[in-house]
């Protein structure tokens, strides 16, 4: 569905209601996952360095240095017990695994696991490069061999890979595994995840409110505004045939009835005198030319007055005023003009009657003086809760250049058809037909929007 069919029928108020809040939630939840990563990670590595300088210090007291690096010595092996007893007695530590220089585990809590090497441990190899290491963990993802040991009752830890460094060389030594489960930590972070939901939540909901009470008040405005153009463009082109209803009846009740006050006396005068020398033949002739001349103008302003006055429209269905200006047009014009109306509803207001009536009327009137009325056609549906007229010929068709100079003002037919339009909320456009000849004229026009 095209994006101007889906707001004809939903409307830009409801698009933007949809959308906006959408949006704004979205950006709100993400944002609030964002803030709430930062959060957890901050308090996991301050959590973890915490552990880290403890180790550290314990370690300069204890000095397992020499046993990290493969004493059997009975003071080393005792030094490193110590050093354990301390690593094991850290707050939440469920399990402590310490590994010599050669990755392999020297000593834990878990008796089953000493002397074991696990080689498929990424974080184990970065902490032997020196970078401390922490993570999140489940007791039921089971991705590393060590895992298989945890307690059952364990569901979430943090596992954390410490080096250790000899205090002197300050190179690595060995590695300190601790698996922790701070549960004072996890619902610090439980709690702080349920306030950053509800207040990202609440703030999202808070601006969205505010844009759509902006905007739903601009969208009342501007409707209400739009509503009055069109009122106003109604009653203006109600206005103005009542203005040329007046023109065209005083063309015939002015002009036309002086012209033909004035061709009354020129018969009295050519019936009455019959011309007797070259002189009086003279006269007569100039007499009847000018009757002639006279009787072209009396049809001139009796056929313009006629074009100028239509029938009222109130109370008639549309269908039959266009029947009415087909029909007058065949006899003036002595040609036929075919036509497909489907049925209107007869609640069209009378200005878009109007419009309609004279987008017909002018638009056959092209049809015949530029069209020769070859194959004249009028056609008429409703569409989308539009009404759509077209107009059409075969005739040789409209230069490209006119087209263009629609609105100019050589083309007062054409401009008044796309003001008429327009003015009511339509759109409007002419064209050459395609792989013939001929023009369309094509319009169309809300249904009492």
């Amino acid at each position: 569905m095209k994006l101007p069919s889906i707001i004809s029928q939903w409307g830009l108020l409801k698009i933007f209601a949809l959308s906006s809040f959408i949006t704004i939630i979205s950006i709100s939840a993400v944002s609030g996952f964002i803030y709430f990563t930062f959060l957890q990670q901050n308090m996991l590595q301050r959590e973890m360095e915490i552990s880290s300088e403890f180790i550290m210090s314990i370690s300069l007291i204890n000095n397992p240095v020499a046993y990290f690096e493969g004493s059997t010595d009975p003071k080393d092996k005792e030094a490193v017990e110590e050093f354990f007893q301390h690593v094991i007695g850290i707050p939440d530590v469920f399990r402590a695994t310490i590994y010599d220089i050669h990755h392999q585990i020297i000593w834990s809590n878990d008796a089953e696991i000493i002397g074991k090497t696990f080689n498929d441990n990424d974080e184990l190899s970065q902490a032997y490069a020196g970078i401390s290491i922490f993570k999140l963990g489940k007791a039921d993802a089971h991705a590393k061999q060590e895992h298989t040991f945890l307690p059952e009752k364990i569901e979430q830890f943090v596992e954390s890979y410490i080096p250790v460094r000899d205090h002197q060389s300050h190179e690595i030594i060995g590695v300190v595994e601790l698996y922790k489960s701070p549960n004072a930590l996890f619902e610090t972070l439980r709690i702080g995840f349920i306030l950053v939901l509800v207040v990202s939540t609440l703030s999202g909901f808070v601006l969205y409110w505010i844009l759509f009470w902006i905007v739903r008040t601009a969208h009342h405005l501007i409707e209400s505004q739009r509503v009055r153009i069109k009122q106003a463009s109604s009653r203006a082109v109600e206005l103005n045939e009542q203005h040329l209803r007046r023109i065209g009846s005083e063309l015939h009740d002015g002009p036309a009835q002086s012209i033909g006050f004035a061709l009354l006396k020129l018969d009295d005068i050519i019936d009455d005198e019959e011309p007797e020398t070259e002189q009086d033949k003279y006269h007569s002739n100039i007499t009847l030319k000018i009757q002639h001349a006279l009787n072209d103008a009396l049809q001139e302003i009796r056929s313009l007055s006629a074009g100028l006055v239509i029938p009222d429209l109130k109370g008639q269905p549309v269908k039959l005023a266009i029947l009415k200006v087909i029909d007058r047009h065949e006899k003036r014009t002595s040609t036929k003009v075919v036509h497909h109306i489907k049925k209107i509803p007869d609640s069209i207001k009378t200005s878009s009657k109007i419009c309609i009536y004279r987008l017909v009327q002018e638009g056959l009137n092209n049809a015949f003086h530029h069209g020769q009325g070859i194959d004249q056609s009028v056609s008429v549906i409703i569409k989308d809760r539009q009404l759509e007229l077209t107009v059409q010929d075969s005739g040789p068709g409209i230069n490209f250049n006119d087209i263009e100079k629609v609105n100019g003002p050589d083309h007062l037919g054409l401009r008044g058809m796309r003001e008429r339009v327009e003015s009511l909320g339509g759109h409007f456009k002419i064209n050459n037909k395609e792989n013939t000849s001929g023009v369309i004229l094509f319009a169309s026009l809300p249904i009492n929007d």
